[in-house]
């Protein structure tokens, strides 16, 4: 069982770059759409357009859609800092578990 404090690095099996990217452009997604909120909350819904929770609803998929689509484009480049600082984790994950090697 994957315990919920353990980081993603130490779930995830080593050196797999297909996931470390799928996981960081996850991440800068959900960071795109916590950008894109305020800006969502401040448009004003046109009285012939509706509004109620349906709108709220649909509003923040969209803001979901635009978010991973902007990060998929490449986003802010969060996503390759996160690649890497979990790479970087990975191997120190390994380190740790290789034995040490000395030389008399």
């Amino acid at each position: 069982m994957v315990d919920a404090i353990t980081p993603l690095a130490a779930q995830a099996p080593s050196h797999d770059p297909r996931r470390l990217d799928k996981a960081a452009r996850e991440f800068e997604a959900v960071f795109i759409a916590q950008m894109l909120e305020p800006l969502f909350a401040s448009l004003e819904t046109p009285e012939i357009a509706g509004g109620g929770k349906s709108e709220d609803f649909f509003k923040s998929m969209l803001q979901e859609t635009y978010a991973k689509a902007m990060a998929e484009r490449g986003g802010f480049g969060i996503a390759d800092h996160v690649k890497a600082k979990l790479i970087d984790l990975q191997g120190a994950k390994e380190t740790a578990r290789s034995p040490q090697e000395t030389t008399p």
